[in-house]
């Protein structure tokens, strides 16, 4: 992949984490925190998180074609480090404590179904463009066929 198309693509990832980092904000939130409120710095972030989470991605760029033994290993590898740095993140050193265990493993596997829906929807966005570009070749291979014709 060029580097251009990666960087788009990982642009398009970046909004679909913000949006569902805001939504397992809203459901952690209100299972463990449902008194605390918010001013408007709390916008920032899944803003934050959103870009943090990018960090990990750049582990799939790759100018050659993968096979898919690499890309299972460097998705694994990214999940790690996604894991990782999110949760280092969102508790720091000082919070990860077992009194927290409860709200930090529901925090990493909010992480996980993130990741799982990123990697879903981006693939539904890129299937639906490839059968838009399938379309268009079709049409235009039709229209050079019938101008060989006549």
């Amino acid at each position: 992949m060029k580097l251009k198309e990666f960087i788009k693509s990982t642009l398009a990832s970046y909004f679909i984490i913000v949006t569902l980092v805001n939504v397992a904000t809203l459901v952690l939130g209100s299972i463990f925190r449902p008194e605390q409120r918010f001013g408007y710095e709390a916008f920032l972030a899944p803003l934050l998180y959103g870009a943090l989470g990018l960090i990990p991605v750049f582990i799939m760029y790759s100018p050659k074609e993968l096979t898919i033994k690499q890309i299972v290993i460097r998705k694994i590898v990214q999940l790690i480090a996604l894991e990782f740095i999110l949760v280092l993140a969102g508790f720091g050193r000082e919070n990860l404590k077992a009194e927290n265990l409860a709200l930090i493993a529901s925090f990493a596997l909010s992480v996980l179904i993130i990741y799982v829906l990123v990697h879903v929807i981006s693939w539904v966005l890129n299937l639906e463009m490839a059968r838009q570009l399938t379309m268009d070749l079709q049409s235009y291979q039709s229209r050079e066929l019938r101008r060989e014709k006549d």
